[in-house]
């Protein structure tokens, strides 16, 4: 009995492990806030100035917030976006962003 407490134990702590992999930064963009998604706790967020790093301008994100009481349409933002998979893809579960302000 407890030789299976013990292996399911492992296996747990081996399994948190693996789920916990680093978070690499993708990219960095500057956008205006379009939009305010206050049940979802969301910014719309449309990329300007981005052609200097091969970007598009125009491109349209939502991003996950905390807080959307802390942001005005139409503020402008830099954003760090961070993921922990190689793939191509805008999954928000393997996702984190950070946020600063720009100043005018």
């Amino acid at each position: 009995m407890k030789n299976k407490i013990a292996i399911s134990l492992l296996l747990l702590i081996f399994l948190f492990i693996a789920g916990c992999s680093d978070y690499q930064e993708d990219f960095t963009f500057t956008g205006t806030v379009e939009e305010i998604l206050v049940e979802g706790e969301k910014l719309v967020i449309k990329e300007y100035d981005g052609l200097d790093e091969g970007r598009k301008d125009g491109n349209v994100y939502e991003i996950p917030v905390d807080n959307v009481e802390r942001y005005n349409i139409g503020q402008k933002l830099e954003v760090t976006v961070s993921s922990n998979t190689d793939a191509d893809v805008w999954d928000l579960d393997r996702m984190k962003f950070e946020i600063k302000r720009v100043e005018d």
